[in-house]
Parts: structure tokens; C-alpha cells; sequence
């Protein structure tokens, strides 16, 4: 019976999404952006999920592309080629632009498109052997696959990201966090104890809220000041006619009543 290449685990209010191809080095086929985009739409759906945590199972986070699977060092169909690349792109704009807050734990090397994955997420945490390798250019291909060129540039400014893809860079977990595309790094066997503990500490917010403060820090950047604050303005007056809000304001007040 074949394997599910990507699996879901539920923790309480916290999905683990787990790429499941370990004896692949977790690498992504013809299959991949499907199966990925079915778990993205399967944890979106469930309303007792608030937050959601990627990794991949087995020593590497993300292998790239499955290069027996998807490459062909003879001449093939470009057509195909233009249409599985589009289904990574939209994997990778459906992962930036997922609802629900989702933390990279990358749990060891993070290659090619491996690392787009992680970088797509809204913050990662690394074990110690954690680490991102932009290798599209050992293989002849242009680093600007899946996103790279945006989020790298977005994580790092333009010099950096400049320097780390046209040299093929791999920054391991300690330059990893330097550089800011690690919040931390772990020791492996706490990889999975950190990545929840600083999940549950999101999903103890106001969920809508979370998904609104989303909404504004995916949408700022690409609008400019002007337009953030306008946008801000109807966000925030959705928030404060929420229930959640008027619930959770309610209990923050209560003990200072008591005391006035």
C-alpha cells in the first residue's frame, strides 16, 4: 500500500503537516503540489485547528525537486514542464497566503524548493542540523523557482538574497539565525517540544484576530503605508464588533473592576 506523501497530525488545536517521503529525502514529484494543496484545504477547513506546524519526516525537511521523477536529461514536453511548475507556484501562494498561522520547523536540510517551502511559511524554527541550500544552479536551472527570488529578498533585503542565490549558498542553522530566517535554533530532540510551545502561545490568541493580524502583515507590504492603513481601518473594525473580542475584553476588565 502506498504511503500518503503528506500526512497531517493533529496536536489539539495544532496540525503538524509532515512530508512524508523520507526514503525519498522527503523530495517533491509529479504528485507533490496536489497532495500538499489537499492537506493546506483539509487543514483550513477543520475548525478546531487554529495553527499549523510544517516538517518533514526522517533527517531532511525537503529534498526539491525529485529530480528522476520531474527531469529528464532529454529533450521533453515543455507544455507539461510550464504546467508542473505553475502547480508549485500555486502551492507556494497558497502556503504564503494560508489563513491559518503556519511555523516551518526544519528539521534538516532545506534544498531547492525544499527551502521555498519553509520560506513561504510566516516564521521558521531549525534544529541544529537545519539548514537552507540554494542549489538550483548545480543542475542548470535559474533560482527563480517557487518564490525564491521574493521571499529570500523579502527575508533578507536584496543584497543578501542576491549574494546566497547567485553563489548557490547553503546557510546552515547558526547563519541561518544570524541572517533572520530562523527565529531559533535546537537541539533536534527539542525541535518538536519548541515548534508546539511557540504554536500553542498563537493559538492561545483570538483566532480571528490572528487571522486578521495575518491578513494585514501578508497584505502590507506589497500595498505601501497609505494603503495598509486604510486597509488596517476595516480590519480592525471587523475586530472590535468580533464576539471573540467583546468576550476576551470583557475577562480583562472584570479584576480591574473589582478593584476600582
Amino acid at each position: 500500500m502506498a504511503r500518503d506523501e503528506v500526512v497531517i497530525e493533529k496536536d489539539g488545536q495544532i496540525a503538524w503537516i509532515v512530508l512524508n517521503r523520507p526514503e525519498k529525502r522527503n523530495a517533491q514529484g509529479v504528485t507533490f503540489a496536489a497532495s500538499m494543496l489537499s492537506a493546506l484545504d483539509r487543514v483550513e477547513r477543520d475548525p478546531d485547528v487554529s495553527v499549523a506546524i510544517l516538517t518533514g519526516a526522517g533527517p531532511v525537511f525537503g529534498g526539491g525537486g525529485d529530480l528522476k521523477e520531474i527531469m529528464n536529461v532529454e529533450q521533453s514536453d515543455p507544455e507539461w514542464e510550464f504546467e508542473l511548475i505553475r502547480g508549485y507556484n500555486t502551492l507556494i501562494s497558497r502556503l504564503y497566503y494560508f489563513e491559518r498561522p503556519i511555523i516551518a520547523a526544519v528539521n534538516g536540510p532545506a534544498i531547492g524548493g525544499g527551502a521555498c517551502l519553509a520560506l513561504a511559511c510566516d516564521f521558521a524554527l531549525a534544529s541544529e542540523q537545519g539548514a537552507y541550500h540554494f542549489a538550483f544552479g548545480r543542475i542548470g536551472l535559474s533560482g527563480a523557482d517557487m518564490g525564491a527570488p521574493y521571499l529570500l529578498q523579502r527575508h533578507v533585503g536584496a543584497a543578501r538574497a542576491n549574494h546566497l542565490m547567485l553563489t548557490g549558498a547553503q546557510v546552515d542553522a547558526r547563519l541561518g539565525v544570524e541572517l533572520g530566517l530562523f527565529v531559533a535554533a535546537v537541539p533536534a530532540d527539542r525541535l518538536r517540544e519548541e515548534a508546539l510551545r511557540i504554536a500553542r502561545s498563537i493559538s492561545a490568541q483570538s483566532r480571528r484576530a490572528t487571522t486578521i493580524t495575518k491578513m494585514a502583515l501578508r497584505r502590507s507590504p506589497e500595498a505601501g503605508l497609505a494603503a495598509s492603513l486604510e486597509y488596517e481601518a476595516y480590519l480592525q473594525s471587523f475586530a472590535f464588533r468580533s464576539e471573540g473580542h467583546k468576550q476576551r475584553l470583557a475577562a480583562f476588565l472584570a479584576p480591574r473592576g473589582e478593584n476600582n
